[in-house]
């Protein structure tokens, strides 16, 4: 992920010659000579930025920490889908030949604004934690109508349910996106809020004004799953019903009976044996795979826990060594902790990603950059969820 935002690191990590074509396309002059400084000479820069008159600045702002939340993995490959959906066949090429993820970011900030808006949200989307999305995959798997109309149905029926249930959604707006590799249909609605009021800096006086704010709700359907997922953070009670009021606008169903959740549960069980191997191919720029953690459930008694947790960074079995030291009587894995080392890329250190799995089907991984790359891995490794077991002991 691309960090914290902050004006000097940000003026360091693009180079000059984007930063000059930015500020010259904003119509900006900064006072400041561009080509004798160096790429880490950031300090003329960010006292003439620091300079501007306030609205200005303001504005200027809101285009860095875009362009600085697209600068990662998940961000150019949000961009390089956006450019796929454009059938842009020469963004890839031209993409791939600029060095470093925040001069790639900047280069389609300014080349190709039209694919910036579909880039950052598909991007938002990826990066929602798994256990805040609600699924169901047993839909008929029928195309979505991704028409004018549909569109304007479904912001009627979220409009029209919000406002009768809780009084708030007068407003609907919705902005679908594909995702072209996948095929996945990505639908973000911005009902309006109940109204707000916050503390501001208006000039040189502090203020407080009133707002309508939108709030967020995320629909990803997938017609070869016959899948939906839905993101309503604090509204999960109405999911049952937007889920149908999504049949009825975009899949043209009359009618829709109650769902069953996503029963799929993660294969924890092959994690037991020492001997396991993750397997991933040899493009995938995953050097070793270690668990650092396991979590045992007895399988007789209520509630019995162990965890098993071993310093792993001389003996990657450390792990696995306690546990037959300790010989524990019969258990299931409920959760482990797993550590991903990919390999080191020219200049940089070897990075790394730990994560947690946890029986039945919660896992802290995102959807984009290395993640997603995880994700890959731990379906080729029999780990991703499957159609649980018909188990009496399950």
């Amino acid at each position: 992920m691309a960090g914290q935002y902050q004006h000097r690191q940000f003026l360091r990590r693009v180079p000059n010659a984007l930063l000059a074509r930015y500020f010259e396309a904003r119509d900006t002059d900064l006072g400041v000579d561009f080509a004798p400084l160096t790429e880490t000479q950031v300090e003329p820069l960010f006292e003439a930025f620091t300079a501007l008159p306030e609205e200005r600045q303001a504005a200027m702002e809101v285009d860095f920490q875009d362009i600085n939340a697209l600068a990662t993995d998940g961000g150019i490959e949000a961009l390089r889908n956006e450019a796929a959906f454009y059938e842009d066949k020469g963004f890839p090429e031209a993409i791939a030949a600029i060095d470093g993820h925040h001069a790639k970011a900047m280069w389609a900030f300014l080349h190709k604004p039209e694919y910036w808006k579909g880039a950052s949200a598909l991007l938002h989307a990826d990066t929602v934690a798994g256990r805040f999305w609600k699924k169901r995959n047993d839909l008929p798997k029928v195309p979505p109508h991704v028409e004018d109309e549909g569109i304007r149905k479904l912001e009627k029926a979220i409009s029209h349910y919000f406002n009768k249930t809780e009084g708030r959604g007068r407003n609907c707006k919705v902005e679908p996106y594909r995702k072209v590799e996948t095929g996945k249909e990505y639908f973000f609605a911005y009902p309006e809020d109940y109204g707000q009021s916050g503390v501001e800096w208006e000039r040189n006086s502090l203020t407080t004004r009133s707002r309508h704010p939108a709030f967020e709700i995320i629909f990803v359907y997938c017609q070869a799953e016959g899948s939906l997922d839905i993101y309503a953070p604090k509204n999960s009670k109405a999911v049952p019903e937007l889920q149908k009021l999504f049949a009825k606008a975009i899949l043209k169903l009359e009618t829709l009976p109650d769902g069953t959740i996503d029963k799929r549960v993660y294969n924890l069980d092959p994690l037991a044996d020492p001997d396991f191997e993750f397997q991933f191919p040899p493009g995938s720029g995953i050097s070793e795979v270690i668990v650092t953690k396991i979590r045992l459930t007895l399988k007789h008694g209520s509630r019995r826990r162990i965890l098993l947790e071993a310093d792993t960074k001389q003996n990657s079995m450390a792990v696995y060594d306690l546990l037959k030291e300790l010989d524990p009587p019969p258990y299931y894995i409920t959760q482990v902790s797993i550590k991903a080392v990919f390999e080191a890329e020219p200049g940089k250190r070897a990075g790394c990603k730990t994560f947690n799995v946890t029986y039945p089907n919660t896992c802290n991984l995102n959807h984009e950059g290395r993640d997603n790359i995880i994700r890959q891995m731990l379906t080729t490794s029999g780990i991703e969820p499957q159609a649980p077991k018909d188990d009496s002991d399950a």
